[in-house]
């Protein structure tokens, strides 16, 4: 429910009918409520402070070539090495934070998604508001609640499997899919970003989710990889840290 922003009235009333089906105490039910909404809104003012706001325009027309909101500015020369180590390092940024025992810490991960994209577009000398990014993932399937129902699925997966084999199995768990998940679609996603503002935003929906599909495969295989690079990564994170990257540019 609060995977695209603050919950609508639909949201909050569907959120108190499952706790009253579940049985669950107010007391629970709202100090969970009042966690996510602090996380959420902590976030979601992180990316306002740092990136144009989102005008509510239609940033991709259904059925022809995506457009960016606002116009190319011009021509810039890209370094093509720097940008293979951009897209690379957030995907293992994302990878370890699903390391970290903080349950908070995915809900870093889209953002953090977006202001990659936002900075390839920049790099190709294109200004993006959030909207048409968060259209751009979506187009892609790497919607905002879809991978919030990914995640959600995984780690209680990973909760049960923990039970059944103690904390071994809830670890297995969540590094199998969870890490693999979240380095691959954010390096796919990179890609991808790269080659549309590359070849001025000319390729079509269509082209655009085969190319995303294409690219995931292989790059759940790089995952292992570099493993022990998001292993590393994690183990130096903290909240402050993951904040200051949703802000920066």
């Amino acid at each position: 429910c609060d995977a695209d922003g603050q919950m609508t009235p639909a949201e909050q009333r569907f959120l108190a009918e499952l706790a009253l089906a579940l049985g669950l105490d107010h007391s629970v039910t709202d100090q969970a409520n009042r966690q996510v909404e602090s996380i959420a809104g902590s976030i979601n003012n992180a990316m306002t402070d740092s990136m144009p706001k989102w005008t509510g325009s239609a940033a991709l027309p259904s059925g022809g070539p995506l457009a960016a909101t606002r116009p190319k500015t011009a021509e810039v020369e890209v370094d093509n090495n720097a940008l293979d180590s951009r897209i690379l390092n957030a995907a293992i940024l994302n990878g370890a934070l699903e390391l970290l025992p903080q349950s908070w810490a995915s809900m870093a991960i889209i953002p953090l998604q977006i202001k990659m994209v936002y900075g390839i577009g920049k790099t190709y000398g294109y200004e993006l508001d959030q909207g048409h990014i968060r259209e751009l993932l979506a187009t892609l399937g790497v919607g905002l609640t879809a991978q919030y129902l990914e995640q959600f699925g995984r780690k209680l997966l990973g909760g049960l499997l923990g039970k059944l084999a103690g904390g071994f199995g809830q670890q297995i768990g969540q590094s199998a899919t969870g890490v693999a998940f979240s380095f691959a679609s954010t390096y796919a996603l990179g890609q991808v970003a790269r080659r549309y503002y590359a070849e001025n935003r000319q390729m079509s929906t269509a082209l655009l989710q085969e190319s995303f599909q294409t690219l995931l495969g292989p790059a759940k295989e790089m995952q292992a990889q570099y493993l022990p690079q998001i292993q590393q990564k994690a183990a130096n994170l903290d909240m402050s840290q993951i904040m200051a990257m949703v802000r920066g540019s």
